[in-house]
């Protein structure tokens, strides 16, 4: 079952661990596809930013070509400066959609058109150059203007010299109308200074001679003058005019190798611009594409994850049934298994109880009678042969208390009965009763207490002997020669409690180190006791639960061959009222005496030896009594006398002691319904005191009994102290 139960478990276990990774691995692959999926979807919603640019640049390249249309027709340059600064824009917006590309990985086909790129943008710079040139020389060079500044005023001193003899020739004539002078002959006559006059009626003629020997009129050399003037000034035009012309035939021949490149570098421009568009539009559709790929992979993923998680929850759910299915089983075992063991319990109690019946039945006539001997006349070798008899008997008594006591303190029977005492006066009657055991064998017996000696305390006096007697009979035991030492102290642990310790210190033989460890286990015993048979091996495992059981704590320290040394510690709660501290009875026939004599009691018990043994000690007290072996004849005799005291067994024939007793309460006299009543019984357990309270008796008596624990039990009833 065992073997079942750790495989189930295990599997259990691994299924667990199996669906634990397979959450963190569903949860991990979520995280990857979401994260995926959401940046497919950004990718989907994106647009590329480049087919803008390509747009913005053929827009611009369109107003570029525009611009420079209108610059050959108009010759205005404001088309032409607008023409070279759309260029530079061109250019710029195409290096933008190459590094947008760029960023995007390698690939073949933009790497051309990137070095595409680059040529034309090499040819368009130096078309831009161009244009700069043409655009500095149209604004320094205007047609116009500089056809009409570059004509120089034409002057008079630039008329060549020439040396001439004139001679004056004065005719008169009649004054007659002067005519109007032509532009010629007035600028004859300006230039020869010659005056009219209208009052003179004569006329002067100027002859020039000329340095070829020729002698001709005034008026006739100033025209030939004149006519070699504008001669000049005719040249002169003539030849400016040419050499304009000729300048502007070599800007019109620059302006058609600029259409022509401009024309070529355009139309390349937006080739280039429609392939990067194309490209860019492939890149698109292929990371769409992806983007497509991944989401249709992410949602396959998630599916997969779903059937995984269907299938570890079916898993689970036929691990929970299959768990629920071995639990119930498992259960129904365990169930069996409590029912069996409490059946067992129940018949190990039953039989601890008929044995402790039967056991102290008899113990209680050994003991008992053998007391009575101690009160009669016995010679020395008598008295020697009833210790040894006591002796034994109390050897057996012990025996049959630990194995009672430890099976009470495993089912947890033993309770605590509180009560207040003196700790002080308490371990000096324990330490005089093992006094004299330890001077038997011949060893030293020292006491020693420290502490407040009138300390009150409350706590469970019983309990308290059991342990010392059961440490310091163990030292006396373990020990032939030497030393028993005890040492107790009480001081205050707190406020409110006492704190209680004694040390027990022998010389005998010593424990090992390898026993010390096992020493409070049951049934266990060091070499020495099994060598020599003493013990049970439950006294010192009884004495540390009954000081746990109290809150208290005990260890032990040893060496071999030099002696061992236990200590234990018990709290207890400290008492303030005054203590009544009841006298010791060193002679139980002088104190039975007065309190007993004359009173009538009634024993009931089926066993004769047990009858005989309270005759006798009835008998001592001086007591008037009537015996009764069944509880049918004791409830008779009840009803017929009225009686001091009833002693009644609790396992008789016919009626039990609890029979007798719930009719002796419901007796219809109130004073014979109100005597004391108390239970002779071989074994008691909590619920046994339970009953017996709310049964009515006034106390019990544990068999087996000797005459002074009777005689305690009835004087400590209150009514019974007093006659």
């Amino acid at each position: 079952m065992r073997k079942s139960l750790f495989l189930f478990v295990l599997s259990l276990a691994l299924i667990f661990t199996l669906l634990v990774a397979l959450f963190f691995y569903g949860y991990k692959v979520h995280r990857t596809s979401a994260h995926r999926l959401l940046n497919a979807t950004d990718t989907l919603m994106l647009e590329n930013p480049g087919i803008h640019l390509m747009d913005s640049a053929l827009f611009v390249l369109n107003d570029a070509e525009s611009n420079f249309r209108l610059y050959t027709v108009m010759y205005n340059r404001q088309h032409l400066a607008s023409f070279s600064s759309e260029l530079g824009t061109v250019l710029s917006l195409v290096d933008s959609i190459s590094h947008s590309f760029a960023t995007s990985g390698p690939d073949a086909h933009f790497d051309s058109l990137i070095q595409q790129k680059q040529d034309i943008s090499g040819r368009i710079g130096d078309l831009k150059k161009t244009t700069d040139a043409m655009l500095a020389g149209t604004l320094k060079n205007d047609l116009l203007e500089r056809l009409l500044n570059g004509i120089r005023r034409y002057k008079v001193n630039q008329v060549k010299k020439e040396k001439v003899t004139m001679d004056t020739v004065n005719t008169a004539q009649p004054q007659a109308q002067v005519a109007k002078k032509g532009l010629f002959k007035r600028l004859g006559n300006a230039l020869s200074n010659k005056k009219n006059s209208d009052t003179i009626k004569s006329q002067v003629k100027i002859l020039v001679k000329t340095k070829d020997g020729r002698v001709i009129d005034k008026e006739k050399y100033d025209a030939e003058q004149l006519k070699n003037v504008v001669t000049g000034v005719n040249d002169y035009y003539k030849n400016m005019l040419r050499k304009q012309l000729a300048n502007r035939l070599q800007i019109n021949q620059q302006e058609s190798a600029l259409v022509t490149t401009n024309v070529a570098m355009m139309n390349e421009m937006k080739q280039l611009l429609i392939s990067l568009r194309s490209f860019a539009e492939k890149q698109g559709r292929e990371k769409k594409s992806m983007a497509h790929g991944i989401v249709a992979g992410s949602a396959q993923q998630m599916i997969s994850i779903v059937w995984f998680g269907l299938i570890a929850l079916l898993l689970c759910l036929a691990a929970i049934a299959g768990a629920a299915w071995f639990i119930r089983k498992n259960n129904r075992l365990l169930k069996q298994g409590k029912l069996l063991a409490e059946e067992q319990t129940r018949i190990r109690t039953d039989f601890l109880n008929n044995m402790s019946h039967e056991m102290r039945t008899p113990l209680n006539s050994v003991a008992g009678f053998t007391e009575q001997l101690t009160f009669t006349q016995l010679t020395g070798e008598q008295q020697r042969i009833v210790h040894s008899i006591e002796t034994s008997t109390n050897m057996l008594i012990q025996v049959v208390n630990d194995v009672l006591d430890f099976s009470k303190l495993e089912q947890d029977y033993i309770p605590l009965t509180l009560q207040h005492f003196m700790p002080y006066q308490v371990f000096n009657e324990v330490a005089d009763m093992m006094r004299i055991q330890a001077m038997k064998k011949h060893l030293e017996f020292n006491v020693s207490f420290e502490g407040d000696k009138n300390g009150q305390a409350n706590g469970d006096v019983f309990r308290l002997k059991q342990i010392m007697l059961n440490l310091i009979s163990n030292a006396v035991k373990y020990t032939d020669k030497g030393t028993i030492t005890l040492s107790a102290t009480l001081g205050p642990q707190d406020d409110k409690h006492w704190l209680f310790e004694m040390q027990v210190t022998d010389t005998g033989e010593g424990i090992s180190a390898a026993a010390q460890q096992h020493l409070f286990e049951r049934f266990y015993q060091t070499d020495s006791a099994r060598r020599k048979g003493k013990g049970t091996g439950l006294g010192l495992a009884i004495t540390k639960r009954l000081v746990t059981m109290q809150g208290g704590d005990i260890s032990v320290s040893s060496e071999e061959d030099k002696g061992t040394t236990f200590v234990f510690r018990v709290p207890y709660e400290r008492v303030e009222v005054p203590l009544m501290v009841s006298n010791n009875m060193k002679d139980v026939s002088e104190a039975t005496g007065a309190t007993m004599e004359g009173r009538y009691v009634l024993a009931a018990d089926d066993q004769e030896m047990n009858l005989l043994l309270l005759k006798m000690i009835l008998t001592r007290w001086k007591c008037r009594f009537d015996m009764a072996t069944n509880g049918v004849s004791a409830l008779e005799l009840f009803r017929q006398y009225r009686y001091d005291l009833v002693l009644l067994d609790l396992q008789m024939p016919e009626m039990s002691g609890l029979e007798v007793i719930e009719a002796i309460r419901k007796d219809s006299d109130p004073e014979k319904a109100a005597v004391k009543v108390f239970a002779l019984t071989g074994n008691i357990n909590p619920e046994d005191e339970i009953r017996f309270k709310k049964a009515g008796f006034n106390g019990w008596l544990l068999k087996p009994f000797r005459e002074k624990d009777i005689y305690k039990v009835i004087i400590e009833s209150p009514g019974m102290s007093t006659k």
